[in-house]
Formats: structure tokens, sequence, C-alpha cells
């Protein structure tokens, strides 16, 4: 988790997002079979959120169940296998994923608001890239810039 750097600084000299970093190894630690989360992304920059997401599937994989709440939609796009929506104090329209974002036009990822309407199905950046390349557009094993190209 690269937490080295922070081991001799005070917690209230380190960043939020290093802050985030230690709260969740310290949870970690313990070996839970269940984790609660809120807001596991606040805070944290690009990398860490894909490395985090990995981290996320690797503990699925193990037999771990995460519950985690949430305003980064394209995160829950991207790892969470069902998403629902608090309002008014209770979950609603609890759903696999893709149908959950796919069916919303409002709560969705930003891969949905901006390709939703011309790439079926479209959740995050990977379903955009198979379309693409399945339609002979793309090619290259790089995408993020091809991706903000072709989208912009």
């Amino acid at each position: 988790m690269e937490l080295i750097n922070v081991l001799k600084q005070h917690p209230y000299d380190i960043s939020g997002g290093q802050q985030q970093k230690v709260a969740l190894a310290k949870v970690l630690a313990k070996n839970p079979d269940i984790l609660l989360l809120d807001e596991p992304t606040k805070a944290i920059d690009g990398i860490y959120k894909e490395s985090l997401g990995r981290l996320m599937m690797d503990l699925k994989n193990r037999g771990k169940t995460i519950v985690m709440v949430s305003h980064d939609l394209d995160f829950c796009g991207q790892y969470a296998d069902r998403c629902g929506l608090f309002a008014q104090g209770n979950l609603i329209g609890v759903n696999k994923v893709r149908k959950f974002f796919t069916k919303n036009k409002f709560y969705t990822t930003s891969v949905n608001k901006m390709a939703g309407r011309s790439i079926e199905n479209a959740v995050n950046k990977e379903d955009v890239v198979c379309f693409l390349k399945a339609e002979n557009i793309f090619s290259g094993n790089s995408y993020y810039c091809n991706f903000i190209f072709l989208l912009c």
C-alpha cells in the first residue's frame, strides 16, 4: 500500500489519501471476512484508485465480502458486482452493476453518460475499448489516450 513514507510522520501531517490508505491497512491487518467501507476513494489519486480496485478484486476472489458506500460511480461501475441507491433512508434499485448503470440516466458512470447511446451497455472504459476493437476502430494496447481522443 506504499505506506513506508508515512511511518515517521504525525497523522495530522499526512494527506487525506494517505490517511485513507493507513485506515484501510489497519483494517486489513485484522483479516476480516467482511469489509464495510465508507467513501474509500475519497481524497485518493487516480493511480491509487486503480490499485485499490485491484486490491478489492483480490479480496473478493479470496472470499471476502465488501460493502461500500460511495459517490464515486465510476469506481463502483468498474469494480462492484451489485449497486443500489439510498433514497429517503431506504436502499432501492439494487441490481447487478451493468443493469443498474445502464438503466439509470442520472446516477450512472461517466462512460455510460458519454457513450451509452452509441455503445449499448457501456459502463466502463473496458466496455468502450472492447466495442472499438470489435468494430476494428482501435487495435492498440494502450488505450487511455486513444479513449480520450475518440470520445471527446
